[in-house]
């Protein structure tokens, strides 16, 4: 390699040597604009192997030069290599092959950033059990929007969105694992929070203390005390009610066992008392059922924002690839027409020192002819 890089004719043969696609038509010839986003780094790099091999002031050779040229730009390393590869087997180096092979390895990596963005921002913000589901989904879209960012920033020539997509599979997949968490969480700290709480009324309840005229009165008196003190706990999280109400249901054989031995009640007052537990259970159930909804509406809620956030950030990338598409090929007519006027204006400046030439040699001749009748003239 060595030698290669200092023959500079093997340099100025690689225009020779390179085309833009993979397989051109054989009558095609390749437009000089496509090779208007490629040249300019490429030019760039062989340029430098004809500079002074140093850097800071300290003599390099040439591998440790190119190597020095290599890492000060980010990508081009892998394009240049892709090139010199091609070229030691003898093959046309393709740049459209290069440059796809360069997109998947930065978008890979652009993709591994944003994630691992979110994964950070998730990290330090999300405490699990989130008290409501809107909680953590908020936190979920705001880290999700600069986890995008994050990708559209370190992101190159993402043909149809592909890695995008890729990535927004991903947060998608991430934020209902945390969903999934979340709710785990939530049951584990309940269940725990029941135990603690309920705990000294199962005992009461075995030690017979309820077994008695009015036992049934209070021991609802005592199990709604302690429901109001497990509503006051903190951050139980969306299973809350849901756990509460299971635990609750659990305990119904104990509950009509009590009834059923508080000789005190009248069999009016026990049916009161049953059709009152059932209500309770019913108006629990119901609104186990109503917020059960309101969880699902506001994950298709979420969903739709998200849907449109994506479409909208994908919108402004087009229209940003857009404008760059159309200022590129602007560049490139204004290249062409200016070429074009050189041309025409040294066609020009050809044609008119032909006709002067003409004009003097006709007014030499002009000359002369008056010259010889002046003289015949005066001869007469």
């Amino acid at each position: 390699m060595q030698v290669q890089r200092r023959d500079p004719i093997y340099v100025t043969e690689l225009t020779h040597r390179i085309r833009s696609k993979s397989s051109p038509d054989e009558n095609e010839n390749e437009d000089s604009a496509d090779f208007v986003s490629f040249f300019p780094d490429f030019v760039w790099t062989l340029r430098d192997f004809s500079l002074d091999l140093e850097a800071d002031g300290q003599p390099l050779t040439p591998d440790e030069y190119l190597e020095y040229s290599l890492k000060l730009t980010q990508g081009l390393e892998s394009l240049v290599l892709t090139y010199i590869n091609a070229i030691s087997r003898g093959d046309l180096p393709c740049m459209e092959n290069a440059v796809l092979a360069l997109a998947q390895i930065e978008n890979s990596a652009a993709v591994q950033k944003a994630i691992a963005h979110y994964d950070q921002q998730m990290g330090q913000k999300v405490q699990l059990p989130a008290e409501t589901l809107q909680e953590l989904l908020d936190l979920h879209r705001v880290s999700e929007r600069e986890a995008t960012e994050v990708y559209m920033k370190n992101s190159f020539k993402d043909v149809d969105h592909l890695f995008q997509k890729k990535l927004a599979a991903q947060l998608d997949k991430k934020r209902d694992d945390f969903c999934k968490q979340n709710q785990e969480a939530s049951s584990d700290r309940c269940s725990a929070l029941l135990q603690v709480i309920f705990s000294p009324l199962e005992e009461e309840v075995k030690a017979g203390i309820y077994s008695k005229p009015g036992g049934y009165c209070l021991f609802i008196q005592k199990l709604q005390d302690l429901e109001k003190k497990y509503y006051e706990e903190p951050r139980k999280g969306i299973q809350a009610e849901e756990i509460l109400q299971t635990y609750l249901k659990s305990k119904e054989s104990v509950t009509d066992a009590i009834l059923q031995t508080d000789q005190i009640l009248t069999e009016k007052e026990k049916e009161i008392e049953v059709e009152c537990v059932k209500a309770e259970s019913a108006q629990a159930s119901a609104k186990m059922v109503e917020e059960m909804q309101i969880k699902y509406q506001q994950m298709m809620e979420e969903k739709e924002k998200s849907y449109q956030e994506h479409v909208k950030q994908l919108t402004e990338k087009m229209e940003r690839e857009r404008a760059q598409l159309l200022e590129e090929q602007e560049k490139t007519l204004t290249s062409k027409l200016q070429e074009q006027a050189r041309v025409l204006k040294e066609r020009c400046q050809g044609e008119s020192t032909q006709l002067q030439n003409e004009i003097q040699k006709l007014q030499k001749t002009l000359k002369k002819k008056t010259k010889r009748y002046m003289s015949h003239k005066l001869k007469i």
